[in-house]
């Protein structure tokens, strides 16, 4: 295998356990909006990926009610985040070896940069990448290829990037791409969950990333 000079990370799930605070966003916008739905904690897990508004959408086809719960969401996220995430083990060390070895880090991630950046500088992980995209940087969200292109393009076109994430949608974004690609175990749906599309390596800890670059 060619040397890797460049890994893509998504954020949520990826490098940061920010699953508490979403399932309890999505809990809370339901029972403002929709109270006669009635989503297992499980099928609310089941969703996350894509954008809040793919999300929204399946359960009502009315736009200003998707704007509202989108809406609700956000502000209930902002309000209690703090409460509930937590960085992943092994986070920091690993970046900091891959920004030693010079490798080029980007995130890649389908929340709008509003809504992500407060985590993110929360654990002072910005000195640590050289790209950030979010969602307004795109026109079209993982699984497709854009998210991932911008990315690239801001790194100056690695030869050999990874895309690492803990959804299908980060696999799948990563392989239409055309680079390597890795699910983390850790993923709260699981790591069969992520085997389904194939990624070329599943991460059982984050110190799995040095183990492959040496």
């Amino acid at each position: 295998m060619k040397k890797i000079d460049a890994i893509l990370f998504d954020l949520d799930g990826t490098l940061i356990d920010t699953n508490g605070i979403i399932v309890a966003s999505y809990r809370h916008a339901y029972t403002t909006h929709l109270p006669h739905l009635k989503l297992s904690d499980q099928a609310i897990i089941d969703d996350i990926g894509p954008t809040l508004k793919t999300i929204f959408s399946k359960h009502t086809d009315n736009p200003s009610l998707v704007a509202q719960l989108i809406e609700t969401y956000r502000t209930y996220y902002t309000e209690n985040e703090k409460k509930y995430h937590s960085l992943y083990p092994n986070v920091t060390e690993t970046l900091a070896f891959l920004k030693k070895q010079q490798i080029k880090l980007a995130i890649v991630t389908s929340k709008f940069k509003e809504a992500a950046w407060p985590s993110f500088t929360y654990y002072e992980l910005e000195p640590y990448f050289d790209a950030f995209v979010a969602l307004e940087d795109v026109q079209n969200p993982k699984p497709d290829k854009e998210p991932v292109e911008k990315a690239l393009g801001l790194l100056g076109f690695p030869k050999n990037a990874l895309m690492v994430g803990d959804n299908q949608g980060d696999i799948l974004a990563g392989k239409n791409a055309g680079i390597l690609t890795a699910g983390v175990a850790w993923s709260i749906k699981g790591q069969a969950h992520l085997e389904k599309v194939n990624p070329d390596f599943i991460f059982k800890d984050m110190r799995d990333i040095i183990k492959l670059i040496n």
